[in-house]
């Protein structure tokens, strides 16, 4: 039973107290300040929650030692291993998210200082003429892994645009042959990534850019497109990158397919309509 202060009233709860306490044309609120039943922050005087036992709000609590209430405890190893998992579903479900991606990387990520690279190439420079026996080894080493084939193309190795991806994604649902992204070697020793290889037929399908790789369509021929370069300078390169296709070792031999992104965005069932023709022909061995 809770009496009431004013007329001695006995109430059988605190709600039936705020009821009654109206009768003296007073709030809960009003009563409650009128005879010191609010606990307020000794720093703020902010109101707190009537269990409160330090007599401060949050933000002036003491959370240190011993006035931790988690002071000395330990979480269970069934706590900490359920904690895991729910963190790394919710991380799962965030990172789907595109704003809490580029939020996170944006975040963490550290944009190097000027000179990083500069100072790297005088570091690594430095060392091999101080050890000229670990840039042997670094070569043997490198040499061996794309002989075996462990270097692949990948969002690190290799850069791949999006439209790439997606090109690749058709061809393989074209495509019942597992396609390979290993690298093909040359007579010179050298190593090529193609775009998309389809090693079973031999076929190399390259997925070309419009503006890396100059469309004609829309440069001619003596325009500047990207880092100082001419169309015409970047049509050399493209076609010394596919003549190198055909100087690889023994008799092997690579027929070479070009897509355009234009052709591919305004085009695409014709384009994989074709594709999917020269797969099957090529599959047939005819």
């Amino acid at each position: 039973m809770i009496e009431c202060l004013i007329c001695n009233r006995k109430c059988k709860s605190i709600r039936s107290l705020g009821c009654h306490v109206k009768l003296h044309n007073m709030t809960a609120k009003q009563y409650n300040e009128k005879f010191g039943l609010i606990k307020k922050c000794k720093v703020c005087q902010k109101n707190l929650l009537k269990k409160n036992k330090t007599g401060f709000c949050n933000a002036h609590r003491d959370r240190r030692g011993k006035n931790n209430s988690f002071y000395g405890k330990k979480h269970k190893k069934e706590t900490i291993d359920n904690a895991k998992i729910k963190c790394r579903r919710a991380s799962k479900k965030n990172w789907k998210n595109k704003e809490y991606k580029e939020k996170v990387i944006k975040g963490v990520s550290k944009p190097r200082r000027e000179g990083f690279g500069k100072e790297q190439s005088i570091a690594l420079i430095k060392m091999y003429k101080e050890h000229p026996e670990q840039k042997q080894f670094r070569k043997i080493a490198m040499k061996k892994s794309w002989e075996e084939g462990k270097i692949v193309a990948n969002g690190y190795s290799c850069n791949k645009s999006k439209m790439q991806e997606f090109l690749f994604e058709d061809i393989c649902n074209l495509c019942e042959d597992k396609i390979s992204n290993t690298t093909i070697r040359l007579e010179d020793g050298h190593y090529l990534f193609p775009d998309i290889f389809i090693e079973k037929i031999g076929l190399i399908i390259e997925f070309y850019g419009d503006y890396w790789h100059a469309n004609p369509k829309f440069y001619k021929a003596e325009d500047i497109v990207h880092h100082g370069l001419k169309a015409k300078d970047i049509w050399k390169k493209d076609k010394e990158r596919i003549q190198k296709f055909n100087n690889t070792i023994g008799d092997v031999s690579y027929k070479v397919i070009v897509v355009w992104q234009d052709e591919y965005i305004n085009n695409k069932e014709q384009v994989l309509d074709s594709l999917d023709v020269l797969i099957n022909y090529e599959s047939c061995g005819m």
